[in-house]
C-alpha cells in the first residue's frame, strides 16, 4: 500500500487556517470524517487528541503525523494540510509545524498503519520534499510531490 493510494486530492488542504494544535487536530478530524462519510467525527478527534497527549506526533522539520486506531472503521484514511504560518505543536525539535498528515486506521491493521507511517517519515526526511510541499499551492501539486517522493525514496 502506498500513500498515494490513501491520500486523495480532496483530502489535501493547502494554506489551512488554524491558530493552534488542538483546533487544527479537531478541524482535521471533522474534515476527515466528513470527507469519507465516517459517522464518528467526535470519536476520531478524541482518539487523535488522546494519542497526542501521550506523546507529540510532531516529528521535527515542521512535520506532524497525528494518528490513531479506531474501532468501527473499515480501512486506513488520511488527510493532509499545509499551514503557511506554522503552529506550535510540541514537536521534538521545538519548531512550528507547517505540514500535518492525519491518519486513522482500524484497530486491527497494524502492518498497513506502520508501513504508511514509515513511508511518510522517510519521504519527509528529504528537505526538498518538505520545502516543495510547503510551497504547493494546490491539492494537485501537493499530491504530485507526494507521489514523486514516494516513487523516488520508498521501495
Amino acid at each position: 500500500m502506498r500513500i498515494a493510494d490513501i491520500l486523495q486530492k480532496t483530502g489535501v488542504l493547502v494554506d489551512f487556517k488554524t491558530a493552534e494544535k488542538t483546533e487544527a487536530l479537531t478541524k482535521l478530524a471533522q474534515y476527515l470524517a466528513s470527507l469519507y462519510d465516517l459517522k464518528t467525527p467526535e470519536l476520531i478527534a478524541q482518539k487523535v487528541l488522546a494519542r497526542e497527549s501521550e506523546m507529540s506526533t510532531g516529528i521535527g522539520y515542521g512535520i506532524a503525523i497525528p494518528h490513531a486506531r479506531i474501532d468501527g472503521i473499515d480501512r486506513l484514511y488520511m488527510v493532509a494540510a499545509s499551514i503557511t504560518q506554522g503552529i506550535e505543536f510540541d514537536a521534538i525539535d521545538e519548531q512550528p509545524v507547517h505540514l500535518i498528515f492525519m491518519m486513522v486506521s482500524p484497530t486491527n491493521t497494524s502492518v498497513e498503519h506502520t508501513r504508511i507511517l514509515s513511508s511518510l517519515s522517510r519521504i519527509m526526511s528529504y528537505e526538498e520534499i518538505r520545502n516543495s510541499l510547503r510551497e504547493a499551492d494546490t491539492p494537485d501539486s501537493f499530491l504530485e510531490i507526494i507521489i514523486q517522493g514516494e516513487d523516488r525514496y520508498v521501495q
